[in-house]
């Protein structure tokens, strides 16, 4: 009787043994079930609950100024003086291919050296070729660190018209010297700087370069 109870209990104990061998080489838990969590994690910090729409968190993980800092106001008088800039640079290339002469190019620098000294005349008062210091457009050029051959400059004011730009164009067409600026051949490159003063005068300055 001791022996039959023998056998059977062993035999019970191989049984769960065999088992639970089965269940380890089967199972793997160990190993794989962290790798297959670890191939779709998503980390989000610990005190912020998935981003509401249309609030979903900056990827780009690059910032510039514009993001931290509000924007200057824009002169409200800038859209005006861009688009009379525009009309008379229009207007001159306009006449020279009337002229049978090959239009000027546009020049950036040139650009703010003519809006920078028309603003000068309207604000400081004054009208010439020379500023109160003396300088000449040879040195509003040079100190933009524009190289130049050969210089040439058209100034202009008008007030009370109501097409500034094509008053100034004429007034310069009718004036020998002027009109020798806008025909002249050699040039490449041109800009017009326009500033409109408190009482409403367009300043205009005309810079020639090759």
């Amino acid at each position: 009787m001791y022996r039959r109870f023998g056998l059977s209990l062993l035999t019970i104990v191989l049984t769960l043994m065999a088992t639970a061998s089965a269940q380890q080489d089967n199972g793997k838990p160990s190993r794989q079930t962290p790798s297959r969590v670890d191939s779709m994690r998503v980390e989000r910090r610990p005190d912020v609950g998935p981003p509401a729409a249309g609030n979903a968190e900056d990827e780009r993980n690059v910032y510039t100024d514009e993001d931290v800092l509000s924007p200057e106001p824009r002169d409200p008088r800038l859209g005006e003086v861009e688009s009379l800039e525009m009309q008379c640079f229009n207007e001159v290339n306009r006449l020279r291919v009337a002229h049978r002469l090959s239009p000027l190019a546009f020049n950036e620098g040139l650009a703010r050296v003519a809006r920078d000294y028309s603003r000068r005349m309207a604000e400081e008062k004054f009208f010439s070729h020379d500023d109160p210091d003396g300088h000449s457009v040879r040195e509003r050029v040079s100190d933009a660190r524009i190289r130049w051959r050969v210089l040439g400059e058209n100034l202009a004011y008008a007030n009370g018209y109501i097409n500034p730009v094509a008053v100034s164009v004429t007034g310069w067409m009718d004036s020998p010297g002027h009109r020798r600026n806008l025909l002249d051949q050699m040039w490449r490159q041109t800009a017009i700087g326009v500033w409109i003063s408190a009482n409403g005068t367009v300043y205009f300055t005309e810079i020639f370069m090759l």
